[in-house]
């Protein structure tokens, strides 16, 4: 009898004990859950330092937590600019979790862009690919890679490939458009420019783009056009004003690249060429005091500028 009543008991508190553990591990994570959920909302408000927290608190209550500490590491890295932390936080990610794809990602995207090591960059990514097919901005990062070592070919199908798997992914057609342009296929370069466009109609950055493409495609007055569009979309661009200035001059408009030009200036004094083409555009228009000043500006600035100057 006193043996069933042991036995009874014993079970009994093994039963509680278990249902304490449980609720424990099932409050914990739904605490975990909440944390991750609350700090990508503030990420996604460009709240860098309360998502960090949040994630930071996650991960005092699992310290082995994979998504906790690849979102810790994501706005450390793409936020804050923190790359040296946000490297740890992703090696952490993926050896508690080597099914975690987006770390893996995430990690090779650092190890090229903040270290330069292709290498092992480039073996994150596949693993990323090998893991989720689907990751076009793991193909976008590794035909960046292809570029840098001249591969076109190779880069020119990584970009078609992200575009496949994501028609709206349009990083992968700036990126595709400024290949196109250096491998001189300047039809697709304007096309794959225009598509950029398309999908951030809004975006200075992407109108920036398809003015360089039609620049360089030698379409000066549609570039100029699609420069003052961008401008119209963000007014304190100086490197615009100075794309625009060389246009002008370009197309002997020397009065509107003056103005370009002395905008450019506005924004931004230090940068030689702005002095060094503003000098140009009045040695056109027969003022040479004012050409011979901003030279001398150029030259201060970048003293290399007059070494073919007599």
């Amino acid at each position: 009898m006193k043996v069933s009543i042991f036995l009874f008991v014993a079970i009994l508190i093994f039963l509680i004990l278990s249902c304490a553990i449980f609720a424990y591990l099932y409050y914990r994570n739904r605490k975990i859950l909440h944390l991750n959920r609350s700090g990508i909302s503030y990420k996604d408000w460009g709240m860098w330092d309360d998502a960090i927290r949040q994630f930071e608190k996650a991960i005092e209550l699992d310290h082995k937590n994979a998504l906790s500490h690849y979102n810790l590491g994501f706005v450390l890295y793409f936020g804050k600019n923190l790359a040296a932390a946000a490297k740890a936080e992703f090696m952490k990610a993926v050896s508690f979790d080597k099914n975690l794809a987006a770390a893996y990602y995430s990690l090779g995207h650092l190890l090229f862009h903040a270290e330069s090591n292709q290498e092992n960059a480039q073996q994150c990514l596949r693993n990323a690919i090998t893991l989720n097919p689907k990751l076009s901005e793991a193909y976008n990062t590794l035909a960046l890679i292809d570029i840098k070592n001249e591969k076109w070919h190779d880069a020119m199908d990584k970009f078609s490939r992200a575009i496949e798997i994501n028609p709206a992914y349009e990083v992968a057609y700036c990126n595709l458009s400024i290949a196109c342009i250096y491998q001189g296929k300047v039809i697709d370069a304007i096309a794959y420019a225009k598509k950029y466009v398309e999908y951030n109609a809004k975006s200075a950055l992407a109108c920036n783009n398809l003015g360089n493409v039609l620049g360089a495609a030698g379409r000066r007055e549609d570039a100029i056009a699609q420069f003052q569009h961008s401008l119209s979309l963000d007014s304190q661009d100086w490197i615009v004003y100075f794309w625009l200035g060389c246009l002008y001059l370009q197309t002997t408009q020397h009065k509107k690249a003056v103005a370009a030009f002395q905008e450019s200036i506005r924004l931004h004094s230090h940068h030689s060429l702005t002095y060094y083409n503003l000098a140009l555009c009045f040695e056109a228009l027969g003022k040479k005091d004012l050409a011979r000043s901003y030279i001398d500006k150029a030259i201060e600035l970048n003293p290399v500028l007059g070494d073919d100057l007599i």
